[in-house]
């Protein structure tokens, strides 16, 4: 079979997408000549469209669908045949879907395209032509070794390259202004904390969350001990825990919470010396980016959505109680210990971590 073009379907957040670059990277050196096109949602577009390895980026937002249909069904209706026709007509000869979503498989069926490639969860894959049945969800593995697993379908042999993220001039110099406002000098020691992340768990989030008067300890010894400016960020869900840390240490201590967009975030992380995180999409733009890291694990397994690959410049904090990990089968089960698990991540060790990282 030749293979002309190319399409890969994520709906999912920061971290998925990031996940996904190793099977694009190994599709390209296996065939150098496809085009690869990639459908994603409007959050991590940012994060893709500078990507030299894409050809082109489809939107999919579903909450605007869901909107739509609300207003009107005939409206819909011609939204849902539009976008059908514009996939249509690119004529792929294969789909990667990580979508795990029959509806979304049924599709891409509907598109004509022959060979569709992905996973089979829970019979979500029964409109598949090719996939890997997973029972238990992504479980022994990080999630980025199941994505190229899927390759076998085309006969090739995967490489384990790391997660990939390309920056444009033009937010890289939107951060350094940002930092030359604040007073950031790019020669000191800058680490980036995000004591929020977790944005996709919504109402759950704070299960995800090392506790802030942890973090306000934590900030308090580097900027008391070591001397280190320390750069707050997060989304506006975030902007209350960046607030507390923020107007308890005035000194050295800069809030950027909510004054960067996504392109203009991954610049300054870019710029800085360490990343201080919980488990969510700040850890994994970090990586992508080489940059030294401390993520906090607590309900979610490291095993399959930590560091990938292993490097000595990322160190993961999780404590290994009975109940860990609560996030199984792509669901979170809920906590019936005030998450133990992060609470137990004592501020010390978590201290000493960033002494070694930076070396001083």
């Amino acid at each position: 079979m030749e293979i002309k073009k190319i399409l890969i379907f994520n709906p999912f957040g920061i971290g998925d997408v990031l996940f996904s670059t190793p099977l694009v990277r190994n599709l390209k050196e296996a065939i150098p000549e496809v085009s690869i096109d990639y459908l994603c949602n409007e959050r991590v577009f940012p994060l893709l469209k500078n990507y030299p390895l894409l050809d082109k980026i489809f939107i999919f937002e579903k909450d605007e669908w869901r909107d739509v249909l609300k207003k009107s069904k005939l409206e819909f209706l011609k939204k849902a045949i539009s976008f059908f026709k514009e996939i249509k007509k690119e004529k792929y000869d294969v789909v990667f879907d990580l979508s795990l979503n029959s509806q979304y498989g049924f599709f891409l069926k509907m598109c004509s395209i022959k060979k569709r490639i992905g996973f089979n969860f829970k019979d979500r894959g029964r409109f598949l032509t090719d996939k890997i049945d997973i029972t238990y969800g992504y479980s022994d593995k990080h999630v980025a070794r199941y994505h190229l697993e899927l390759l076998k379908f085309l006969n090739i042999t995967p490489k384990d390259y790391k997660f990939e993220l390309f920056i444009p001039k033009e937010p890289l110099e939107k951060a350094k202004e940002i930092f030359k406002a604040n007073g950031i000098n790019n020669n000191e020691l800058l680490v980036a904390v995000c004591p929020g992340s977790g944005d996709s768990w919504r109402d759950t989030a704070y299960f995800k969350r090392w506790p802030q008067e942890n973090f306000l300890k934590l900030c308090e010894k580097l900027t008391g001990e070591l001397r280190i400016k320390i750069l707050l960020f997060g989304s506006n869900a975030e902007a209350g825990v960046c607030s507390y840390i923020s107007s308890e240490l005035k000194n050295n201590v800069i809030d950027l919470c909510v004054k960067l967009d996504l392109q203009e975030f991954c610049a300054a992380i870019s710029l800085c010396n360490l990343v201080i995180t919980n488990d969510g999409g700040p850890f994994h733009i970090a990586q992508a980016l080489g940059k030294s890291s401390i993520v906090l694990f607590g309900p979610v397994d490291e095993k399959v959505y930590g560091a990938y690959p292993i490097t000595d410049n990322c160190v993961v904090f999780s404590k290994h109680i009975s109940c860990r990990p609560c996030y199984k089968s792509f669901r979170f089960s809920g906590c019936n210990n005030d998450k133990q698990c992060l609470r137990e991540i004592g501020v010390d060790e978590v201290f000493l971590a960033v002494k070694s990282l930076l070396k001083v």
